[in-house]
């Protein structure tokens, strides 16, 4: 499972909280709480990759084609519904 720019479905129902640069905590991590990867968020690429190869776990949506901008629609229903349709999401 992975939908685009945003790890979660959470993130897709929040998107004045979706993360800049994100990296997954664990290859099969899976956040049940917000459906999706389970990842670690950044607000800036950490300091301490000297390693090229390692930057490229890291998705920075301030990259050219990685943008996290998307629809903005759920900033139209209220928190209660994002919350119902994230539950209802589970049970598919």
């Amino acid at each position: 499972f992975h939908n685009g720019s945003t790890p979660t479905l959470w993130h897709l129902l929040h998107p004045s909280q979706r993360p800049v640069i994100w990296v997954r905590t664990d290859f099969d991590g899976y956040d049940r709480q917000r459906v999706g990867l389970a990842v670690q968020e950044f607000e800036e690429m950490p300091p301490d990759l000297s390693d090229e190869s390692r930057h490229r776990h890291y998705f920075d949506t301030r990259a050219f084609g990685k943008s996290a901008a998307g629809h903005t629609f759920p900033d139209q229903i209220t928190d209660t519904e994002k919350h119902a349709v994230l539950e209802y999401l589970k049970t598919l």
